[in-house]
């Protein structure tokens, strides 16, 4: 349809519509025209509003396998995780055949020659014989390893007894019977106690004569009983010196010989008595129904005989002594004997609390005292 034709049917549409035009009666249809040519293309409208999602569509054929990716990283290690529990122990297995046997190897170079050790102590004492009085011979068992004060349970039969534990048969020694063992052993660092020693006719005399015998009222710490710093006792220096000085709290070891000794002690009767049993005679059969072949101990018997038996608490009766050169003296001497007449209670007749008698303190210490009148019991030896 051309442009012109479309005017006139719009105006023909126009008269009709709105100006009212008499419009003439219809003929017939004329024959259509020919088609106009095609109008420019008009502007672009705006874009529609987005449909819905239409249907998922069928599962389309599978594709074909794609080429191998390169190799990962490897990742970091895993935690480690529990052990699990032991397998049975698996069957042993045949001893395998022996190797050959080696070449020997070269020798050694020769080592330097070690300094010379210090002497061991001397060697327990051997079978008992008949013993000696004097000390000639004195034996050194060895030096206590454990130390001590001066003050000890049971006093100076303690320290024996304490000799007796680490050395079979010794005990304390003396000074001299110390010196006449001419001992190579070593004295440890912080010296040693023993007793101190006498000589015929004198009172401390740490000399190593073969004549001398224990002193027990010397500088003892009084009687291994008091470890106060001011009292004194006496000891052995590393250097081999014998002192008699104060501090008996200092700790030291013990000093123990093994000297045979001819004099044995036997025990302390089960019985008591006062000091009147009807004589001296009396007093050796108690000793000799206690502890068969004794008899009643006189002060250096016992001292000598080195007892390590605890002394009961009331004491026990013993005869004093006397040396050649005195009257009485209850010292160790080997020359010393029985003095029958001194502090014995009348010769063990009188139980009287005014008379004297001779006694051995629990302290160990040999005292000479009144009091006949008291229980004790009796001092054997052998």
């Amino acid at each position: 349809m051309t442009r012109s034709t479309m005017t006139t049917i719009s105006l023909t549409l126009s008269c009709g519509l709105w100006l009212g035009c008499n419009q003439p009666q219809s003929g017939e249809a004329g024959q259509a025209g020919m088609r106009g040519e095609a109008g420019l293309p008009g502007d672009k409208g705006d874009k529609g509003d987005k449909g819905d999602r239409g249907d998922t569509g069928p599962m389309g054929p599978i594709g074909l396998t794609g080429t191998k990716g390169e190799k990962g990283d490897t990742g970091p290690q895993g935690a480690t995780g529990m052990t699990g529990p032991q397998g049975p122990t698996g069957m042993t297995g045949p001893q395998g055949a022996t190797g050959a046997k080696g070449d020997p190897g070269a020798p050694g170079s020769v080592g330097a020659k070690g300094d010379k050790g210090d002497p061991g102590p001397q060697g327990p004492t051997g079978a008992p014989g008949s013993g000696a009085y004097t000390e000639e011979l004195g034996g050194f068992a060895g030096f206590t390893t454990a130390t001590y004060t001066g003050a000890v349970a049971n006093g100076r039969a303690g320290m024996h007894a304490k000799c007796a534990t680490e050395f079979a048969g010794s005990h304390l020694c003396h000074a001299a019977e110390y010196t006449l063992s001419d001992s190579a052993t070593t004295i440890p660092a912080g010296g040693a106690w023993l007793d101190p020693s006498s000589s015929l006719g004198t009172s401390v005399t740490n000399l190593g004569l073969p004549g001398s015998g224990r002193y027990i009222y010397g500088y003892t710490c009084a009687h291994w009983n008091d470890a106060a710093a001011s009292k004194y006792g006496t000891y052995l220096t590393t250097a081999g010196n014998i002192l008699d000085d104060t501090g008996c709290n200092v700790s030291r070891s013990l000093a123990c010989c093994n000297s045979v000794r001819k004099t044995r002690f036997a025990g302390f009767t089960p019985t008591t008595t006062n000091g009147n049993v009807n004589g001296r005679p009396k007093m050796h059969a108690m000793c000799a129904t206690a502890f068969a072949g004794s008899h009643l101990c006189h002060a250096a018997e016992y001292i000598r005989a080195t007892s390590a038996t605890t002394i009961p608490a009331s004491g026990a009766w013993i005869d004093p002594s006397t040396t050649p050169s005195t009257s009485f003296t209850n010292l160790a001497h080997p020359s010393s004997g029985r003095y029958i007449y001194g502090y014995t209670c009348s010769h063990w007749s009188d139980a009287g609390a005014s008379k004297y008698g001779t006694y051995i303190a629990t302290s160990g210490n040999i005292l000479d005292d009144s009091g006949c009148n008291v229980s004790r019991t009796v001092a054997c030896c052998y």
